[in-house]
């Protein structure tokens, strides 16, 4: 019987045997109470939270990354590099969601370099990816600042070769990663046109979701035939202070007030008659629209030759 718990167990949280065996024995074999223990039994989630200064050019940045131990594979890593001193100033001491959170807010103030920003968190990913970050994913150690000189050789070749770092590491189990839910980072709720079944890959990760039309076309796609990559011209119509300066910083200015950009579509859902768009700005910044599936829609199917963000915010 124990050993179908085992199994059991295993199955339900991923776990592998020996955890399996300690949860069990630590809840009198209940299964049950056991599901509940083991994320909260092991720490296997490491947070890194920096903030970098390169003082020849007078940058400054904020980088995070999310490591989980047992699988040995980065969750996610944020940055963001501006040329306001008030970045650096932003505090490590405090809850790593706060502190994404910050980030985020900071890629909104004047001074960020866009291009740099995503460069560095880019980066970052790399570099957390490769084997030369194997020591980062060894469980129980703790890094003082030599530790970090690959990651310092890494920013430099985004920032230059005198960027400074101070970070900060954080360790977590996985039941104290997974209970933080994100708010919108810039204060307020936005609820979409519809009901949205979000991607689960963008449940995390404080996304600004903004209200949006897309162009229509007489002659061209129609929006029920629109797939994930395809490429759509996007109006940002929310009304917000946030969304407006958005829609200028994307170049989506005219005349008579912002104009379309164009931007991949991430995620599409069907419904009889009806079909629901999300479209992606920015690392931080998507927009979602509702919209009749016969409706015609504008397209540039045909990705340009250059990353659509660096048109769009660099």
């Amino acid at each position: 019987m124990s050993k179908d718990k085992v199994a059991l167990l295993m199955e339900e949280t991923g776990c592998d045997r020996s955890e399996a065996e300690l949860a069990l024995q630590l809840c009198a074999y209940d299964v049950e109470s056991s599901v509940q223990a083991v994320p909260r039994l092991f720490q296997h989630v490491v947070i890194f939270k920096a903030r970098v200064r390169e003082p020849a050019q007078s940058l400054y940045g904020l980088w995070l990354a999310i490591l989980n131990l047992k699988e040995r594979r980065l969750l996610r890593a944020r940055a963001v590099v501006s040329y306001n001193p008030a970045v650096f100033a932003s505090e490590l001491d405090i809850h790593w969601f706060d502190f994404e959170a910050r980030l985020y807010a900071c890629r909104l103030w004047a001074g960020t370099a866009q291009d740099l920003s995503q460069d560095l968190e880019a980066a970052l990913a790399a570099f957390f990816d490769s084997a030369e970050a194997r020591p980062f994913y060894e469980e129980g150690r703790r890094f003082g600042s030599e530790a970090f000189a690959p990651v310092r050789a890494a920013m430099g070749r985004v920032l230059g070769a005198g960027v400074e770092l101070e970070a900060r590491q954080d360790v977590l189990d996985l039941g104290e990663f997974r209970e933080v839910r994100p708010t919108e980072p810039y204060g307020e709720e936005v609820p979409p046109p519809r009901p949205w079944k979000r991607p689960r890959r963008a449940a995390r990760g404080g996304l600004l979701v903004l209200h949006i039309a897309i162009e229509p076309d007489p002659a061209g796609v129609a929006a029920e035939e629109l797939k994930a990559g395809d490429l759509v011209y996007a109006s940002i119509n929310d009304q917000r202070d946030i969304a407006q300066y958005l829609a200028k910083l994307f170049g989506g200015g005219g005349e008579k007030g912002a104009g379309p950009v164009v931007a991949p579509i991430e995620a599409v859902e069907r419904t009889e008659g009806r079909v629901a768009l999300r479209v992606r700005f920015s690392a931080g910044v998507c927009g979602d629209v509702d919209l009749p599936g016969a409706l015609r829609v504008r397209t540039a199917r045909r990705p340009a030759r250059s990353p659509w963000w660096k048109r769009f915010i660099g």
